[in-house]
């Protein structure tokens, strides 16, 4: 019998392999542009009002992330989805570390330049499957997408881990599939890119200070600080032999 533990793994994405937070300031700077180019009147200081709106949950169209200045500049980001890109110290390594003796998917909430993203890093080869909501049709929280890839690696549940740093979208679904879960702590030390205005940086960062998770949420068995410590825990236990019912969270 394989001693190999969860012979499938399914990784998210953001916060997981790259972080979020640039594709996030890009398009705040970018927004800023295109609604001064518009109307010259428009200010940095509408701006961050529009921002923290927006982080606050303002579905209202005159905020500037939800009028067509916003869609413009969001599709702007995109284009340069592979260049905004920024690796999570040890995730690249650590996707390589698990993916000797398993299957590797990514299950995610992205677009679908991510792949370009995962190729530019040399990790495109390295997963089998790559289902994302903007190519499935399927988006988390919904576990469809989960379900949806398990399905086509022929996979059980009970033989996957879900690798997340979100408790709603990565270890909820998972936990209601029948899979083991893997929460990733928040890590922030992202850097913003460069034609990024610093006050926008300064307003950005103290809007996703709010609301950090709990250190050990949603039921999920471990809880670790990026991709390299799963890989490093589960050839640890592969060491020691088969996994049993009372194995501990760690």
């Amino acid at each position: 019998m394989s001693r190999i533990r969860y012979p499938v793994v399914a990784l998210d994405v953001g916060g997981v392999i790259y972080y979020d937070e640039p594709f996030d300031l890009a398009w705040a700077q970018l927004a800023f542009q295109q609604a001064r180019a518009a109307d010259p009147a428009f200010s940095r200081d509408r701006l961050l009002d529009d921002m923290r709106g927006f982080h606050q949950g303002d579905e209202s169209s005159t905020n500037v992330f939800r009028s067509p200045v916003g869609r413009e500049s969001w599709l702007a980001v995109r284009e340069r989805w592979a260049e905004l890109a920024q690796p999570i110290p040890g995730a690249v390594d650590g996707v390589r570390s698990l993916e000797r003796g398993r299957t590797i998917c990514i299950v995610a909430n992205q677009p679908p330049e991510c792949r370009d993203a995962l190729n530019a890093f040399g990790l495109l080869g390295e997963v089998t499957l790559v289902a994302l909501d903007s190519l499935v049709g399927f988006a988390k929280p919904d576990p469809s997408l989960l379900a949806w890839a398990l399905e086509r690696l022929g996979c059980s549940p009970r033989d996957a881990l879900v690798v997340g740093n979100r408790v709603d979208h990565d270890i909820a679904p998972a936990l209601e599939l029948g899979c083991e879960a893997a929460f990733i702590r928040a890590d922030d030390s992202w850097s913003a890119p460069d034609f990024v205005d610093p006050e926008i940086v300064t307003v950005y960062r103290s809007l996703r200070s709010v609301g950090v998770p709990p250190p050990h949420p949603g039921g999920a068995r471990y809880v670790v600080d990026g991709l390299a410590q799963v890989a490093e825990l589960l050839a640890m236990k592969e060491r020691i032999g088969p996994p049993t019912a009372g194995d501990p969270c760690r």
